[in-house]
């Protein structure tokens, strides 16, 4: 059983908008791979705790999808103004991060193959920069499934399972920013880990 510090949820009842600290606690909402839960403090909003946690705040909503900087137009979503003591958000964690940063490049090396070449050698340059940060995305996600791992069975099937579940955990947070390269080789390194589990000897 996790226990986590601060205050407990008094705040309107919002259903599956708001993650309370007793949920986290008690087992009924799961924190997502490569997040850790922060309880919010009397006085605190998002910004302080995206600070706080060395994450922009673009980073921080992202990793907490109930919120929406324009509720109104994302049916299902609420204002990242208001949060309630008691309340839990997640933020990146130390692998977390890793893998945002591997997938930034990746992404930088996908935009900048799509521009004109100048030379074969750009060309070749930019191939090559593609393939190694889309192999560094795809490892960084393996780090991450490692890191994110509470294996408890008996099986290096059901471990397998776990990886490619936790990998889909990550998979979905791209698609919810809108980057389904992104989740397509999340799920593709999760799937390979998988394998990898399930040959060890």
């Amino acid at each position: 059983m996790t226990t986590l510090n601060g205050p407990s949820y008094s705040g309107p009842q919002l259903g599956a908008l708001v993650n309370t600290k007793s949920e986290i606690e008690t087992g009924q909402v799961a924190t997502p791979a490569g997040m850790k839960p922060i309880v919010v403090q009397p006085g605190d909003n998002l910004t302080q705790i995206a600070a706080a946690n060395g994450v922009s705040l673009e980073q921080l909503l992202a990793a907490n999808p109930q919120f929406s900087q324009d509720p109104a137009s994302n049916p299902g979503t609420r204002n990242p103004d208001l949060v309630y003591p008691g309340e839990v958000v997640f933020a990146p964690g130390p692998e977390s991060k890793a893998t945002a940063t591997a997938a930034a490049n990746y992404e930088a090396a996908l935009a900048d193959d799509k521009t004109p070449n100048t030379s074969r050698q750009d060309a070749q340059d930019k191939a090559e920069a593609t393939t190694s940060t889309r192999h560094e995305f795809s490892e960084a996600v393996q780090a991450e499934i490692e890191s994110s791992a509470a294996f408890t069975g008996n099986s290096r099937e059901a471990y397998g399972k776990a990886a490619v579940a936790l990998g889909e955990q990550i998979a979905q947070r791209y698609e919810a920013q809108g980057k389904p390269e992104l989740a397509k080789v999340a799920r593709e390194a999760a799937q390979e880990r998988s394998n990898e589990i399930n040959n060890e000897f």
